[in-house]
């Protein structure tokens, strides 16, 4: 039971719970230490939490018709969101869920908090990837190598494939 649990949820429950306790953090030490708020028009920031909202919907949508859960761990995919980033779920969750919060509080120090989210992430999913080459070899080692973790990297239409 707790073997299929964490094939088919890996790094994802206990993350998002940290990840949310960080968010709390930084908004509290927002308001205990004065920090201003963002100066931002409420249209450009009602738009930027519809963007960061359709990004997080569009990617976890993707990933889930492209790899369902009970699939999880169990075939190779990286086809759809994954020829883009290994974890898309999380991935969505670490930076446009931190953009909506961000937004939604103005909080300039939740923003700088994508840094210490994003390697708490890259820490955290380590025994998941690990799994994930036990499971599939150099398969999954050769796609670590060409895709990265959370953030997409620019790919020159000049590059061969």
């Amino acid at each position: 039971m707790i073997k299929s649990y964490r094939r088919i949820f890996g790094s994802g429950p206990s993350g998002i719970f940290i990840t949310i306790l960080m968010w709390i953090i930084a908004i509290q030490i927002s308001y205990y230490f004065s920090i201003p708020m963002m100066r931002i028009s409420p249209l450009f920031r009602n738009i930027l939490i519809i963007l960061f909202t359709i990004d997080a919907t569009i990617l976890i949508v993707w990933s889930l018709i492209v790899l369902p859960p009970a699939t999880r761990g169990k075939i190779f995919i990286f086809k759809g969101p994954y020829q883009y980033v290994r974890h898309p779920l999380y991935a969505a969750f670490i930076w446009s869920g931190t953009g909506i919060i961000s937004m939604i509080y103005k909080s300039w120090l939740l923003l700088i908090f994508i840094i210490p989210i994003h390697i708490f992430w890259v820490w955290h999913i380590q025994k998941e990837e690990e799994f994930l080459i036990n499971k599939f070899g150099v398969d999954y080692q050769n796609y670590m190598i060409k895709t990265p973790q959370f953030f997409p990297k620019y790919i020159s239409s000049n590059e061969e494939e």
